[in-house]
C-alpha cells in the first residue's frame, strides 16, 4: 500500500468511500458531499480549507482515506491535527491501512509542530474504538461534546 495526498483523479474514489461511510455511520440522509464540492476545497494548493490522503494499492485502487483540517490558533500557541474522517474499503480491512494512514498523519503533525491529533468517533463503531485505543490513542475525559444544527443557529 501506498499513502499519499489526494490527486484530482482520486476524487471519484474518494467520494464513494466518503459515501459509503456515511451509510455505516448513518449519516447518509443528509450526506451532501459530491464531486463538485471536493473539487470547491482547491486540494494541493498551497492552504487548501482541508486536506486528504489516501491509501492506493498495488492495483492503484484507492481503499482508504483520511480527511483533516489544521487548526492553526489553539490554547497551546502551536497547530492541532483534527481528523475529520477516516475511511477505509471493508474488504481491505485488517491490512494495516488505517494504521499507515494514521502514521501519515503523525507525520504530518510533526512536521507542522502540531501538538495533538484529535478526532470524534461513534460510540457504536466497537471496531474503531479498537483500533484507535491499540494505537495508543487515549480517549479524553471529562469532556462532552455539542453540536448546533443550523435550525438552532437564531435562537
Amino acid at each position: 500500500m501506498a499513502v499519499r495526498k489526494i490527486q484530482h483523479a482520486d476524487l471519484a474514489s474518494v467520494l464513494a468511500l466518503m459515501q459509503r461511510h456515511a451509510h455505516l455511520e448513518n449519516y447518509d440522509d443528509i450526506f451532501a458531499v459530491d464531486e463538485q464540492a471536493l473539487n470547491r476545497l482547491r486540494l494541493g494548493s498551497v492552504k487548501p480549507p482541508c486536506n486528504v490522503v489516501v491509501s492506493e494499492n498495488s492495483e492503484g485502487k484507492i481503499v482508504g482515506f483520511a480527511l483533516y483540517f489544521v487548526l492553526e490558533f489553539t490554547f497551546r500557541n502551536r497547530p492541532m491535527l483534527y481528523l475529520n474522517d477516516l475511511m477505509v474499503d471493508e474488504a481491505h480491512r485488517r491490512r494495516g491501512i488505517a494504521r499507515e494512514l494514521m502514521a501519515a498523519l503523525c507525520r504530518e503533525a510533526e512536521s507542522l509542530g502540531c501538538f495533538r491529533i484529535k478526532w470524534g468517533v461513534s460510540s457504536a463503531n466497537t471496531e474503531a474504538l479498537a483500533f484507535y485505543e491499540s494505537i495508543g490513542a487515549i480517549r479524553e475525559q471529562g469532556k462532552l461534546y455539542y453540536v448546533l444544527d443550523e435550525r438552532a443557529f437564531g435562537r
